[in-house]
């Protein structure tokens, strides 16, 4: 893309990210009963999210060709997207029936954090800082990094029982009923845990090779 569009983009994502964070202001402030300070520390840490998608677009708009800004953008955008979604149900929790599909952002927003951790845990790291891997033999853990999101995300959306945190609301998309899916989670999240612990480790063998400006 040209530059032009290049930042257009990375400046709409981050954007987006700041409106989802204030789309959820009013909606945590209607449904909260916590004192004065207790508000204030929720809404100053939601806001530390937006560092991501700002940083993001700095690097993006500077740096296009350098991958870490785009993840920065994409998880930013994750996190808040999935923060609007938790006051949209709390919101709904204490004025039933005021908001449409309660129950399908719920769900929508149980499988968010996948994502969302995942590319900070895998991809932010292999690819630090300048976008590309270490060498050809990282490529294995970045494909499997991204399998294991991919299928992690897929086993928490559409497994089903009740949903994380709510233990009354069964999960509507909740399809994946077949002999043996109760152990999937178990081969799943250590790979998960897995594959970000093997790409900090990947940042810590390039810091150590590093040399002048990559080193700095």
């Amino acid at each position: 893309m040209s530059p032009r569009r290049t930042s257009l983009l990375a400046w709409s994502l981050a954007g987006v990210s700041l409106a989802l964070y204030l789309a959820s202001v009013p909606l945590y402030l209607l449904s909260s009963s916590d004192a004065v300070p207790g508000i204030i520390f929720e809404l100053l840490g939601g806001a530390l999210f937006l560092a991501f998608p700002v940083v993001g677009a700095l690097i993006a708009v500077r740096r296009p060709e350098n991958s870490i800004g785009w993840v920065l953008l994409a998880a930013g955008l994750l996190w808040n997207l999935s923060g609007a979604m938790d006051y949209y149900y709390e919101y709904n929790a204490a004025s039933p029936g005021s908001v449409p599909f309660p129950i399908g952002i719920a769900a929508i927003n149980s499988w968010l954090w996948v994502p969302a951790v995942g590319l900070l845990g895998t991809y932010a790291f292999l690819l630090f800082p300048d976008g590309r891997l270490p060498s050809r033999r990282w490529r294995p853990l970045a494909w499997l990094s991204g399998s294991v999101i991919v299928l992690l995300s897929v086993q928490v959306g559409f497994t089903p029982g009740p949903l994380e945190g709510l233990e009354d609301v069964p999960n509507p998309f909740g399809v994946l009923a077949f002999p043996g899916m109760e152990s999937v989670p178990y081969i799943l999240a250590p790979l998960f845990l897995l594959c970000m612990l093997l790409s900090v480790f990947s940042l810590v063998l390039r810091y150590r090779r590093s040399r002048g400006e990559e080193r700095q």
